[in-house]
């Protein structure tokens, strides 16, 4: 892991509330973040059994509650902290008491912040400290995170990057860890467990080191993993050679699974999916009931095993199922897919302009999936019988990126992720237009990693316009730097 404030070092978890230095004191807010996939909520889960295996935080916390933004979404009732702690651990109901009233002693961990379906900026928390007084979810939830009770206590807060800036106008953040996924040596050890057989694990790690695109993105677990799961399919060297993007590779992914579960000649179910998908997106909703799949005439018996996971909820005495995607960043794409495949030219229009306000960091990745998906190539490998997107869609996208670099030009991490759209479309005549007004790539302060680089690599090169490359206080390392250096004589100003 890495921390991230004046200059960037190196933290393991054991010490995520120690003091940087002896004389100061424990952070009270840490906040883990990391792109989707990268193992935010996997290391939730491992803090959680290391410590009660007395493996961690050496006795510093006699209770850690683990409360999931998912399933706070699917709240209703007014609720105190008291039920939400007790909605997963009753049996601490006859000590519940005396439990809060040693708040130093506690940690709450909130996973998935940027999954919260509803907003906290405007929520009125009131001056009340009763942990017991009921209230709706949000502002049960925002007193916590605000320190309006159990003021004591310390929260660890797990979030995509993109929600970094709307928390932190809701929590003080007092520590920020980003966590940094596979190193290059863990990409080969997951490689080899992967295939087990060790001289095929060995080609596939080769061939995987040799596409410098597809070698940066799996340094992310999950991609990692479906990297691998697409190679075992096809020709691994063929395979390896083509993938240069995040949407190719999850489109593989999803071809996959279409092939695996015999729906592959089904076009119709992929647009039902992808209409509940940008449902959910649009609602901020990961969590969907059987009534919602039923209204798209999704058999969830079928779509459980092939596009969902089935997660049991206890409601009193009832048990209740909802139905999530895989993984956030399939639901996205489908997301995306609708919205390409749609004949409504207004459903990409509506998309769009919804992403340039300002509570639009929920669809930061699908409109990246949206620019991949452009490319017909890319399209075509979730399904080959489709129709080419309209014709509307790059003049769309187009009209778009005039309105988006005149918004993000002094703002460096939305500027990244717009270079980074530009990177998904693999189209270098559109990657030249769209940075035909770009003078200065803006990179300030950005935490990038290699993936990011060689998108603005890319980019770079196909422009002529760009004179001007500002990455001060960009914390950049070795690998990062060996992948601008190529641009670098392109720009009369380095910052």
């Amino acid at each position: 892991m890495k921390r991230h404030k004046d200059e960037a070092t190196c933290i393991e978890i054991q010490d995520l509330f120690a003091p940087h230095k002896k004389d100061e004191e424990e952070p009270a807010t840490v906040v883990l973040h990391g792109p989707a996939g990268i193992g935010k909520t996997f290391t939730v889960n491992k803090i959680m059994m290391d410590w009660a295996s007395n493996n961690l935080f050496d006795g510093r916390f006699e209770y850690v509650f683990h409360l999931n933004c998912r399933d706070l979404n699917t709240c209703t009732d007014d609720v105190s902290l008291v039920d939400l702690i007790l909605n997963s651990a009753e049996e601490l109901q006859p000590d519940i008491e005396k439990i809060l009233a040693r708040p130093e002693k506690l940690l709450f961990i909130i996973d998935g912040f940027d999954e919260l379906k509803f907003s906290l900026d405007q929520v009125n928390v009131g001056v009340a400290r009763d942990w017991n007084t009921k209230h709706p979810v949000e502002i049960t939830l925002c007193r916590l995170l605000k320190k309006k009770i159990l003021s004591k206590s310390k929260l660890l807060i797990t979030t995509r990057a993109t929600a970094l800036e709307n928390l932190g106008r809701i929590v003080d953040v007092e520590r920020c860890v980003e966590i940094l996924g596979f190193s290059e040596g863990e990409i080969k050890e997951y490689v080899s467990k992967f295939y087990q057989n060790e001289q095929q694990a060995s080609v596939v790690f080769n061939y995987i080191a040799e596409n410098e695109a597809v070698f940066s993105m799996c340094f992310v677990p999950v991609v990692c993993w479906i990297v691998c799961s697409v190679m075992k399919d096809h020709d691994e060297e063929s395979l390896a050679k083509k993938l240069k993007t995040t949407t190719q590779i999850f489109a593989h992914f999803v071809n996959k699974l279409l092939r695996h579960h015999g729906a592959s000649e089904d076009s119709q179910i992929l647009q039902k999916v992808g209409s509940l998908a940008l449902q959910g997106v649009n609602k901020k909703q990961v969590l969907f009931e059987k009534q919602d799949l039923v209204e798209l005439s999704l058999d969830p018996a079928q779509c459980r095993s092939t596009f969902f996971s089935e997660v049991i909820f206890k409601q009193e005495l009832d048990k209740k199922s909802m139905y999530h995607f895989f993984h956030l960043s399939i639901q996205e794409l489908f997301a995306a897919f609708f919205c390409v495949t749609s004949k409504d030219d207004k459903v990409v229009e509506n998309m769009l302009n919804e992403s340039m306000t300002t509570e639009s960091d929920h669809l930061v990745h699908v409109i990246r999936f949206l620019f991949g998906l452009s490319n017909v190539k890319t399209l075509k490998i979730i399904q080959d019988n489709f129709t080419e997107p309209s014709s509307a869609l790059r003049t769309q996208l187009e009209k778009w990126i005039q309105q988006a670099v005149c918004s993000y030009k002094d703002k460096p991490r939305y500027f990244v992720e717009l270079l980074n759209c530009f990177y998904e479309t693999q189209d270098e005549e559109f990657v030249k237009c769209a940075m035909k007004n770009i003078n200065t790539v803006n990179l300030r302060h950005c935490h990038l990693n290699k993936s990011a680089c060689l998108a603005i690599r890319y980019c770079i090169e196909q422009s002529d316009q760009v004179d001007k490359l500002d990455a001060f206080g960009c914390c950049l390392r070795g690998e990062e730097i060996k992948v601008l250096l190529g641009v670098l004589p392109k720009c009369q100003s380095i910052l």
